[in-house]
């Protein structure tokens, strides 16, 4: 039937967002969805080696995961509308706003206006 090819054949090409560069705030730790990996290999994740967040503020270290992954495939099928998604950590201020929900504190971040996304299992 080759139904793929004939929808193919109707995707436009358009640049939507024009070669936009995304800042995500990823709220919390959730291996395997999100965590950090250090140059040698070791995940970092809660509950493992970062009990006092070192490794999650550093933003030399950088986040990974199957949402990161994820995001990165969607950056990579917009053939350049979307540049690139630069992974940081929620603000330490929000955090303390919101500290029973690191979630909601990568939600103020975004209203706030310091990342443009927060990445995660989570609905806005």
């Amino acid at each position: 039937c080759n139904s793929t090819d004939y929808f193919s054949q109707g995707i436009d090409s358009k640049s939507v967002v024009g070669g936009l560069s995304v800042t995500a705030s990823i709220p919390d730790y959730q291996f395997p969805m999100m965590r950090k990996e250090l140059p040698d290999g070791t995940f970092i994740y809660e509950g493992k080696d970062d009990s006092d967040n070192t490794y999650y503020f550093d933003d030399t270290i950088p986040f990974g995961g199957v949402y990161v992954d994820y995001m990165n495939s969607i950056v990579q099928l917009s053939n350049g509308d979307i540049q690139n998604v630069t992974y940081t950590h929620t603000s330490r201020a929000s955090m303390k706003q919101y500290p029973s929900s690191s979630f909601t504190a990568a939600v103020q971040d975004v209203e706030n206006g310091l990342v443009d996304m927060a990445g995660g299992p989570l609905g806005i």
